[in-house]
């Protein structure tokens, strides 16, 4: 699962590097970040590079939320194997998608507020998103009897 992951971020990266050459230019070199935001924010270009891009990010984290959303959880819980567990993970998206994409929509407002803080709101956040997580799959997978 750590390698889907991995994966996943690899994908976003190459896609973000594609997008710079194909809209920015393929020599397109910022020597600051004040020149690249400049570039973005007040060209046609750099506002098409933020659209595309915010939304080619939004498919890939929905992919990988779907992916993983459950299957850590039950990786950690039984003795099956990452594809069972992802499959598990994208049924429980496609059968309940409003409360999962809830979900998401959630994890996502905690990560921002507890970065604003230098990060340091991650301490409390995260142990409790994990906790919260478990108990998410708890109910959504049945229990081994």
């Amino acid at each position: 699962m750590a390698f889907v992951t991995l994966f996943v971020f690899v994908v976003w990266m190459y896609q973000v590097r594609l997008l710079i050459a194909l809209l920015l230019g393929l020599h397109a070199s910022f020597s600051s970040l004040q020149e690249f935001m400049t570039v973005v924010l007040t060209t046609n270009e750099g506002l098409l590079f933020l659209g595309i891009g915010n939304a080619v990010g939004a498919v890939l984290s929905l992919i990988l939320f779907s992916l993983t959303v459950v299957s850590f959880p039950l990786l950690l819980d039984r003795e099956v194997d990452f594809v069972t567990a992802m499959v598990t993970s994208v049924r429980a998206v496609v059968t309940s998608p409003l409360p999962m994409i809830s979900w998401a929509a959630v994890i996502v407002m905690l990560l921002i507020v507890s970065a604003l803080p230098y990060f340091l709101g991650l301490v409390v956040t995260l142990p409790v998103l994990g906790h919260a997580t478990w108990h998410l799959y708890r109910r959504i997978v049945v229990p081994v009897t």
